[in-house]
């Protein structure tokens, strides 16, 4: 659901590779999501075997729900911990973000790569 609260109307096959998740997998999730109203599917215009997804306002609702729990949860977490760890945390926390954006860009440029390489 965070993939597509960031990446509305993904179809099932590119969240399942930005996922790392067969694509089997991913519809069978999918599926639970939208009979649960959290996601929509939608006939992409023009292809009608390809989908996009994007969260419902349920599903923003309780994804958003989600998430401000476990803000809560790590920050008492968090403030139990001594000060020079909690110093430590919060200096790693950029090296940490910038390392995430690189593994997702190294990502993207290996599902484009694999993308070009199949036969249309």
């Amino acid at each position: 659901m965070q993939r597509l609260a960031d990446e509305p109307g993904l179809g099932i096959s590119g969240l399942a590779s930005r996922q790392r998740l067969a694509v089997n997998t991913v519809s069978n999730l999918v599926q639970h999501l939208v009979v649960s109203g959290l996601v929509e599917r939608l006939t992409r215009p023009g292809d009608r075997r390809s989908v996009s997804l994007n969260l419902t306002d349920e599903g923003t609702s309780v994804l958003n729900a989600w998430q401000e729990a476990n803000d809560r949860r790590i920050g008492q977490a968090l403030q139990r911990l001594p000060e020079d760890s909690q110093r430590a945390i919060e200096n790693a926390v950029p090296a940490l973000a910038a390392l995430a954006t690189l593994l997702e860009s190294d990502d993207q440029a290996q599902g484009e790569r694999t993308d070009a390489g199949r036969a249309p």
